[in-house]
């Protein structure tokens, strides 16, 4: 009793002197019954003062960003992070425009094993004037669990980038981000809602090997000037890679796209490895071209499958073991199979 008495303050010790009083003035039983519910009251009431940082091993999201404002690197490991962490709100800006400024972060950001309750953002509005956040160093979030919302839209990562095997399991946009390191992990990641990693920019390696959504997915847009890793990728939604440029090998062997898949008027200047996939869904890759060897052994389409209007300036591709459940849902139309000096005008574009 007196630790506990301790432990919650002194306004809950009178609480406990009355009801020791009570005891010793009316009838026993009653007595009993009074100091089991006085204590009740004290240590639901009374201990609620205490802050989550303590009850749940959290930290707050002011806290991570005063460590930045001090210039020292963020090193968070096994923590719940209990509010919206906001990464403009760090004081390091600078105006680029009358429309636009950067929120500056020189240090490391790394998160490993965490929770963040609430969204985690990168960009914000300052009067008229829009907020996006530079990393100038590495940003890692490996093993993290997003339980709001996700946002690095319009963010730029200078240093390598580490989200391997974390959880969206709300919205997560990464649309116009800018990731400039050797490689970017997105490795075995979980997205539960709608993923958007549009008109990004990697120009390093991207790995998303063995990476799951459960919702649509969609890198419309992005530029991969690095190989992009794609192997084991898991679709339940419909999945768009349009207008994208992988300028060096795509590598998308043993994927599913349960929820179709749309490729449409993107380039492919690597190898392009399409085999063992799983195409369960409607299927359109059209208007493509494809300037390096291309392989869909192995793979096998359940719907309709559309390679109209591509462009494969090599010849054919690998078709070793392909399998289409009903070749009547086969579109080839105006498909070209090239030789390159055939098609000199794209390659100069």
């Amino acid at each position: 009793m007196i630790n506990s008495i301790r432990h919650c303050g002194i306004g809950q010790f009178y609480i406990v002197l009355i009801s020791y009083f009570v005891y010793s003035k009316t009838n026993f039983i009653m007595k009993r019954i009074l100091i089991v519910f006085a204590t009740i009251l004290l240590f639901t009431a009374g201990c609620q003062g205490r802050t989550e940082s303590n009850t749940n091993n959290g930290i707050s999201p002011s806290a991570i960003v005063k460590t930045i404002d001090r210039g020292k690197p963020v090193v968070i490991s096994n923590k719940i992070i209990t509010g919206d962490l906001d990464f403009t709100e760090v004081k390091s800006r600078s105006i680029y425009s009358s429309s636009g400024e950067t929120a500056g972060i020189g240090v490391p950001v790394t998160f490993l094993n965490c929770i963040f309750m609430g969204t985690v953002r990168c960009n914000s509005v300052n009067g008229n004037r829009s907020v996006n956040t530079r990393f100038e160093s590495s940003l890692t979030f490996e093993a993290c669990d997003f339980r709001g919302e996700a946002d690095f839209s319009n963010s730029t990562v200078m240093g390598d980038v580490n989200f391997t095997e974390a959880i969206f399991r709300e919205k997560a946009s990464f649309n116009n981000m800018h990731l400039n390191g050797k490689v970017a992990w997105f490795t075995g990641i979980q997205a539960e809602q709608p993923f958007s990693m549009q008109e990004a920019l990697f120009n390093g390696r991207a790995d998303f090997f063995k990476a799951s959504f459960a919702g649509k997915a969609s890198f419309q847009g992005s530029d991969f000037r690095g190989a992009a890793r794609f192997s084991n990728l898991d679709c339940s939604g419909r999945c768009d890679f349009s207008l994208v440029r992988f300028r060096d090998d795509a590598q998308f062997s043993y994927a599913r796209f349960a929820g179709g898949l749309n490729i449409l008027d993107s380039r492919f200047s690597g190898t392009a490895f399409l085999n063992n996939i799983e195409f369960a869904g409607q299927s359109i890759i059209s208007g493509c071209t494809f300037f390096g060897m291309v392989s869909f052994e192995k793979s096998a389409a359940t719907s309709g499958f559309d390679l109209s209007n591509s462009y494969f300036i090599i010849g054919r591709p690998k078709t070793g073991g392909f399998m289409i459940s009903n070749p009547t849902k086969l579109n080839t139309s105006g498909t070209k199979f090239a030789d390159l000096h055939d098609l000199t005008p794209l390659i100069a574009e």
